[in-house]
C-alpha cells in the first residue's frame, strides 16, 4: 500500500482543508516529517489510520477528539485518502460524528459518522461496517497489524527492548495473539489441580465409608472392626471384614424371623379368644342402655302428647288474626293512591321554592352583567389608538437596535487593530532578537573563516623551504612566512558555523516578512475602523472611540423603558378585540337572561294553582282510611300474619313431636327383645388367663423385633460400606493414574518441572517468533552499529525458580562479551529498539500471509544519536527503502533537514491551527 494524495479538513490541528499530495514524494527512498513539537506531525499518520480504519494510531485519540477546535462551524471534519495497491487505485473518504450548524434555521445538529470506498471497477462502497470489512480484504492485515508494520514508535519499541520476561510475554501475547496457549496452560493447571482434589475427596470419601463400620461388643469380629476404623487395615483385608460381618447377621436375622412369625401366630389366637369375650360384655352393656332409654322415652312422649292438645286448642284466636290481617290487605291500593296524591303536592312545592331562587339568582346576574357591559365600553373607548403607537415604538426600537449593532462592530474592530499592534509588537521583537543573533552568527562564522584561512597559510608556510619556489606566489624567497594557529577551527566546525550562520539569517528573514504582512494587516484593521465610523457619524468626531461607548451605554439604559412602553401598547391593542367580543357576549347572554325570567314567572304561577287542588284531595282520602298512611297498614299486617305463622309453627312442631317420640319407643323396644336373644348359654373363657398369656407373648415377640432392628441397622450400613468401599477403590486407583501424568503434563506446559528451565508452552511458541525478529532486527544493528553489536536471546536462565525464555542479551563484538540490553547507552538503545522494531515489522508482514506494504514511518527517536550514529542509523533505514519502499522519518531534529531533501513542512499558525507543505 502505497498514500497517493492526503486530502484533511478540520481534522486535529488543521483548522482548514489541508492537500498534501504524496506521490510527488516517490516510491522510494526517505522523507522528513518535520516541525515544531505539537505542530500535528505525527497528526498525518493519524489521518491515514483514520482514512484506512476509522480509528487513530494513538491508544488516547477517540474519533470525538479528531473535530478541529480552531475550525469554523462551517468547516466539514472529514479526510480523504487515495492510496495504491497491487497497481490498482482506491478513494477512501469517512468523517466522524461531530456537531455542526444546521442547514437550516438556528442551531446546531448531529453529523452523524460516514464512509465511502471508491473502487477501481467504479463501484461505491458505503455504510462505515462495509468499508472497514472492504479495506481489511484490500489490504490483507487489520488496524492493530497495519500500526504495527507501518509505525515505528520508538518510545514503544525501547519498551519491549527492555522488557522482562512476563512483560515481553503479554506484549507478544497481543502481536502473535498465542492467548490459546496460555489458555491450553490455565486448562491443564486447572485439570490437574481438579483431579488431585477428586482424589483426596476419595480418599476421604473411603475413609468415612470405613469409620461406618459397626459390629456387637460382644462379636468375636468387634477387635478387627475396631482396627478397620482406626484405618490400620488394608482396603483389601476390610472388604473381607465385611463379608463376614454381613454373613453372620444374615444367620442371625433368619432365626429371629422365625420366632416372630410363631409369636404372631399365637397373638392371633388369644385375640379371638379376648375378641368373643369383649363382644358379649358389649351386648349386655347395649341392652341395659336400651332399657333406659325406654323409660326415659315414656316421660318425653307424655309431655309431647299434652302439648299437642294446647296447641290445637289455640287454632280459633289464629283464624281470627288471619281474618283481620286479609281485610287491611284489600285497603292497600286506596294508600297508594293517596301516596301518589301527596308525591305530587310535595313535588309542587319544591319547585315552586326552586323557582323563586332562581329568579332572585337572575336578577342578580342581570344586573351584574348590565354594569360589566357599561365598563368595557368604558375601557373600549380608552384604547383607541393603541395600534399606531405601537406601530411607532416599535420603528424606534428598531433604530436602537441597528446603532447599537453598528458601534458593537466599531468597537470590534477596534479591537482587532489594538490586538494587531501587540502582535506587530512582539514580531518586531522577535525580528530584533534573530536580526541580532543572525548578525552575531555572520560575525562568528567570518572570523573562523579567517582563522581557517589564516591557519591553512600557517600550514603552507610551514613547509616552505628557502631557494624553492611558493606555491602560491611563485617566489623563492620567503621573508615573511604565517604563523600556524593552535586556535585554528577545523573545517567540520567551520562548517557548522556557516549553517548556523545561514539558519538565523533565514530565520531573521522570516521575522522579518512575518512583520511586513503583519504591518499590512494592521492598515487593513485601521482602514475598516474609519470606515465603520463614518458609517455612524457624518464628520467622524476624534474622540469617536469614546463617543461610541458613550452611546451604546445611553442605548441600552434607555432600551429598557422603550421595551416597557412597547409591550404596555401591545396590551392595549391585543384587549380591544377581547373588549369588543365581551361586550358582544354581555349583550346576547343578558337577552337570555330576560327570557329565562320571564318563563320562570310564568311557571310559578301555574305551580300555584295546582298546589290547592291536591291539598284538598289528600285530605278527602284519608279520611276513609284505618290508618295515617301505607307504612302503619303495613307494618300491622306484618304483626298479624307473624302471629298466624307462629301458631301454625307450635301446632306443627307439636304433632311432629309426639309422632317422633312414639316412634322412638318403638324402636328401643324392638332393640331390647333382639339384644336378649343374643346372649345365649355358651361357655365362658378366663379373660384374666388369656390377657397375662397375651402380655407374655407380646413381651417376647417386641423384644425379637428390636434384635431384627439391630441386625437390619448392622446389615444396611456395613452392605453400604462394602458397595461404597469396593466403588471408591476402583475410583481411587483410575483417579491416581490420571492425575499422576496429568500433573506432569501441567507442570511441562507451565514450566515448572524440577530442576528445568522455567519456560511455559505459550513462552516457548513466543520463543520462535522472537528469535525470527532477532534474526531479522539483527541485519540492521550489525549496519547501525558498525558490526559491534548483535542481539541474542538468552538461553539459559538466571536460576530455576522465576520464568524466563525471552530475557534479551546483547553480544559485543568488539571485545567478545556478552551482556544484558539494559547495560546499552541511550544511542546504543535506540538503534537496538529501532532494529527490533524493523524486525518485528518484517514478522508481523511475513505473518500475515506476505502483506507488501510500500509505506513506513519512523517516529522520533534520533534526537539521541551522535553524527556518527545518526549516519549509521540513516544508511539502515536507506538500505530498508531499497527497492519500491518509501520511509516517512517523523522528527524535528534539524540534522535531518539537511540530509533529507523530500520534507513534509508542519508549520503552526498564530491565528491557531497548523498548516502543512510539501517540499521536494
Amino acid at each position: 500500500m502505497r498514500p497517493l494524495k492526503l486530502t484533511i479538513s478540520a481534522f486535529g490541528p488543521y483548522a482548514g482543508r489541508t492537500v498534501l499530495d504524496l506521490d510527488t514524494l516517490g516510491d522510494n527512498g526517505l522523507y522528513l516529517i518535520t516541525g515544531d513539537t505539537g505542530a500535528g506531525k505525527t497528526t498525518i499518520f493519524d489521518a491515514i489510520t483514520y482514512a484506512l480504519y476509522g480509528e487513530a494510531s494513538g491508544q488516547s485519540r477517540e474519533p470525538g477528539m479528531f473535530r478541529s477546535k480552531y475550525a469554523s462551524a462551517a468547516t466539514p471534519t472529514e479526510v480523504e485518502l487515495v492510496f495504491a495497491y497491487g497497481g490498482k487505485t482506491y478513494t477512501v473518504r469517512r468523517n466522524p460524528e461531530y456537531e455542526r450548524p444546521k442547514t437550516r434555521g438556528e442551531g446546531t445538529t448531529t453529523q452523524k459518522a460516514e464512509a465511502e470506498l471508491h473502487l477501481p471497477d467504479g463501484r461505491v462502497v458505503t455504510r462505515p461496517r462495509e468499508v472497514d470489512a472492504a479495506i481489511r480484504n484490500i489490504m490483507g492485515v487489520n488496524r492493530q497489524q497495519f500500526m504495527q508494520i507501518s509505525m515505528i514508535a520508538q518510545g514503544e519499541f525501547l519498551k519491549l527492548l527492555l522488557a522482562s520476561t512476563e512483560d515481553r510475554k503479554d506484549i507478544f501475547r497481543q502481536i502473535f495473539r498465542t492467548t490459546l496457549y496460555r489458555d491450553l496452560q490455565e486448562n491443564l493447571k486447572r485439570e490437574a489441580g481438579g483431579l488431585a482434589r477428586q482424589c483426596a475427596e476419595t480418599k476421604s470419601s473411603l475413609e468415612q465409608y470405613i469409620s461406618g463400620i459397626t459390629a456387637e461388643e460382644s462379636d468375636p469380629l468387634w477387635p478387627d472392626a475396631e482396627k478397620a476404623r482406626a484405618g490400620a487395615m488394608p482396603a483389601g483385608e476390610t472388604l473381607e471384614l465385611l463379608e463376614k460381618l454381613i454373613r453372620q447377621d444374615t444367620e442371625a436375622d433368619a432365626a429371629i424371623q422365625k420366632r416372630l412369625e410363631d409369636a404372631a401366630e399365637e397373638l392371633a389366637r388369644i385375640n379371638e379368644s379376648i375378641g368373643r369375650l369383649e363382644t358379649r360384655e358389649g351386648i349386655r352393656a347395649e341392652a341395659e342402655r336400651a332399657k333406659s332409654g325406654r323409660e326415659a322415652e315414656r316421660e318425653r312422649r307424655k309431655a309431647a302428647e299434652e302439648a299437642l292438645e294446647a296447641a290445637r286448642a289455640a287454632i280459633p284466636e289464629r283464624d281470627a288474626a288471619a281474618e283481620s290481617k286479609a281485610r287491611l290487605e284489600a285497603e292497600l291500593p286506596r294508600y297508594e293512591a293517596l301516596e301518589e296524591t301527596r308525591r305530587k303536592l310535595a313535588g309542587n312545592e319544591r319547585r315552586a321554592a326552586m323557582l323563586e331562587h332562581l329568579l332572585k339568582t337572575e336578577r342578580g346576574r342581570a344586573e351584574e352583567m348590565t354594569e360589566g357591559l357599561a365598563s368595557r365600553k368604558e375601557i373600549l373607548e380608552d384604547y383607541a389608538g393603541a395600534g399606531e403607537r405601537v406601530a411607532s415604538l416599535r420603528v424606534e426600537r428598531m433604530l436602537r437596535i441597528g446603532r447599537k449593532e453598528q458601534h458593537i462592530q466599531l468597537r470590534s474592530a477596534l479591537r482587532d487593530v489594538e490586538n494587531a499592534r501587540t502582535e506587530l509588537k512582539e514580531l518586531q521583537e522577535r525580528y530584533e532578537k534573530y536580526a541580532q543573533v543572525a548578525a552575531a552568527a555572520a560575525e562568528t562564522y567570518a572570523a573562523m573563516d579567517r582563522a581557517f584561512l589564516d591557519g591553512q597559510a600557517g600550514i603552507l608556510a610551514g613547509r616552505l623551504e628557502e631557494g624553492r619556489p611558493c606555491p602560491v606566489c611563485g617566489s623563492t624567497e620567503h621573508p615573511h612566512p604565517a604563523a600556524q594557529s593552535e586556535k585554528a577551527p577545523t573545517e567540520r566546525e567551520l562548517k557548522q558555523a556557516r549553517e548556523e550562520a545561514e539558519r538565523s539569517r533565514k530565520r531573521a528573514h522570516e521575522a522579518s516578512a512575518f512583520c511586513k504582512a503583519k504591518l499590512d494587516g494592521m492598515e487593513a484593521l485601521e482602514e475598516k475602523v474609519l470606515s465603520r465610523a463614518s458609517q455612524i457619524w457624518a464628520e467622524v468626531p476624534e474622540d469617536f472611540a469614546a463617543r461610541s461607548e458613550a452611546e451604546i451605554k445611553e442605548i441600552e439604559t434607555g432600551m429598557p423603558a422603550l421595551e416597557g412602553e412597547i409591550r404596555k401598547e401591545e396590551q392595549k391593542m391585543a384587549g380591544v378585540e377581547e373588549l369588543r367580543s365581551e361586550i358582544s357576549a354581555y349583550e346576547e347572554n343578558l337577552g337570555k337572561l330576560a327570557e329565562e325570567i320571564k318563563s320562570y314567572q310564568e311557571e310559578l304561577a301555574g305551580l300555584k294553582a295546582s298546589t290547592g287542588e291536591l291539598t284538598a284531595r289528600a285530605q278527602s282520602e284519608s279520611e276513609l282510611l284505618s290508618f295515617p298512611d301505607r307504612k302503619a297498614a303495613v307494618s300491622e299486617i306484618g304483626r298479624l300474619g307473624a302471629v298466624v305463622a307462629g301458631m301454625d309453627r307450635v301446632l306443627r312442631g307439636a304433632e311432629q313431636n309426639f309422632q317422633d317420640s312414639d316412634k322412638n319407643l318403638k324402636a328401643l323396644e324392638e332393640k331390647i327383645l333382639a339384644l336378649e336373644a343374643q346372649l345365649t348359654d355358651e361357655e365362658e373363657t378366663d379373660r384374666e388367663t388369656e390377657t397375662a398369656r397375651r402380655d407374655a407373648v407380646t413381651a417376647e415377640r417386641k423384644e425379637a423385633e428390636e434384635r431384627s432392628r439391630q441386625i437390619h441397622a448392622r446389615l444396611r450400613i456395613n452392605r453400604s460400606a462394602r458397595d461404597n468401599i469396593r466403588e471408591k477403590i476402583g475410583q481411587l486407583a483410575e483417579l491416581e493414574k490420571r492425575t499422576a501424568w496429568m500433573r506432569n503434563l501441567a507442570d511441562t506446559a507451565n514450566g515448572m518441572l524440577s530442576g528445568k528451565q522455567k519456560v511455559m508452552l505459550e513462552t516457548y511458541i513466543q520463543m520462535t517468533y522472537f528469535d525470527r525478529i532477532i534474526n531479522r532486527a539483527n541485519t540492521r544493528l550489525l549496519v547501525m552499529t558498525d558490526n559491534q553489536y548483535e542481539l541474542k536471546r538468552r538461553v539459559e536462565a538466571e536460576n530455576f525458580r522465576s520464568q524466563s525464555g525471552l530475557d534479551l542479551d546483547v553480544v559485543d563484538h568488539y571485545n567478545g562479551t556478552e551482556r544484558s540490553v539494559k547495560t546499552l547507552s541511550g544511542g546504543e538503545s535506540f538503534k537496538a529498539s529501532l532494529s527490533l522494531a524493523l524486525g518485528l515489522s518484517d514478522e508481523i508482514q511475513s505473518s500475515a500471509g506476505g502483506v507488501k506494504l510500500d509505506t513506513m514511518f519512523v517516529d522520533e527517536g534520533f534526537g539521541s544519536l551522535d553524527e556518527e550514529s545518526l549516519d549509521q542509523a540513516m544508511k539502515a533505514l536507506a538500505s530498508l527503502a531499497d527497492g519500491r519502499r518509501l520511509v516517512g522519518i517523523i522528527s524535528h531534529v534539524a540534522e535531518l533537514k539537511n540530509r533529507i531533501d523530500r520534507q513534509v513542512v508542519v508549520t503552526k499558525d498564530r491565528t491557531g491551527g497548523s498548516r502543512a507543505e510539501i517540499i521536494v
